[in-house]
């Protein structure tokens, strides 16, 4: 009987840990999965971003004038950037990657502001970020 109720005592405390795993389990999954859908959305905002920005350059060596559409999009563009950095704050407290991807925003912020003479090298600066990005969420979704 002292056997028995040994047993049961330890089938139950094994239950328990195999329920408490499987929650951390399934918690890191959805962590995961979280990372997975962030990092690609804040690639892609960074990339409209950087378009909108581009586009914005050839107006001007077009001499075109800009319109309230233009600024309308790009306003919305980096609107989307904030938000998806805002969303990959929310779901990690990663230092080294919530730094990778700052540095991935600011690099395309600057593309519209800098002086003509210095759009190649910004250019060059938010495709480096951009990468860095890519690899620094890659390791953080598949580690």
């Amino acid at each position: 009987m002292l056997g028995t109720l040994a047993g049961a005592v330890v089938a139950g405390l094994m239950q328990h840990v195999t329920t408490a795993r499987t929650a951390r389990e399934v918690a890191a999954e959805r962590r995961r999965e979280a990372l997975a859908t962030s990092i690609p959305a804040l690639l892609a905002a960074i990339v409209r971003h950087r378009e909108q920005q581009y586009m914005k350059i050839e107006a001007r060596r077009e001499n075109r004038e800009d319109t309230p559409e233009a600024r309308q999009s790009r306003y919305a563009a980096r609107s989307a950037v904030t938000s998806a950095m805002d969303t990959l704050h929310m779901v990690t407290r990663n230092t080294e990657l919530l730094a990778v991807a700052q540095e991935a925003v600011d690099a395309a912020m600057a593309i519209g502001d800098v002086p003509a003479d210095e759009l190649d090298a910004a250019g060059l600066r938010a495709r480096k970020a951009h990468t860095a990005l890519r690899l620094a969420g890659a390791r953080h979704v598949y580690p």
